[in-house]
């Protein structure tokens, strides 16, 4: 009589165990590196969005218009083009809301959310992005 020698080649259950491990280890990195990223991009568009409004701010005061608060709508009333100026970016979508002084000698806007901050101002004439510090016409930016 011959045996037949059954060769059963498997993964023990520890084997199995152990890789799971390892991915759920791996999945849960990437997903909180991936929320820092979202954070850091939802900033940087803001960033760049409130960066394309001081153009049309510049504009909207030279033709003797008046800047309405951020967040409100038109960027400019008074002229009989105000609505040329353009509109002040939807935030309703970020963790940012607005901010800003208009009635003031240097003026400046802001979005505001718990990590940073998107300050723009007259003195500079620019925008740029803070952690944390205040925001107003005198803010240094580089």
């Amino acid at each position: 009589m011959k045996k037949i020698i059954q060769n059963n080649r498997g993964f023990t259950l520890i084997e199995l165990m152990t890789v799971m491990a390892i991915i759920a280890i791996l999945a849960t990195a990437i997903m909180v590196s991936l929320g820092v990223h979202k954070k850091r991009a939802e900033g940087n568009k803001v960033l760049t969005e409130l960066s394309g409004v001081m153009q049309n701010i510049y504009l909207c005061i030279a033709d003797d218009g008046t800047i309405t608060f951020p967040g409100s709508g038109a960027i400019c009333s008074g002229p009989a083009n105000a609505g040329a100026y353009g509109v002040w970016p939807d935030l309703g979508q970020t963790d940012f809301s607005y901010g800003g002084d208009f009635a003031g000698s240097p003026w400046y806007y802001s979005a505001v959310s718990a990590e940073e901050i998107v300050c723009c101002n007259s003195t500079y004439g620019r925008c740029e992005k803070k952690d944390g510090s205040e925001c107003n016409g005198t803010t240094p930016l580089k």
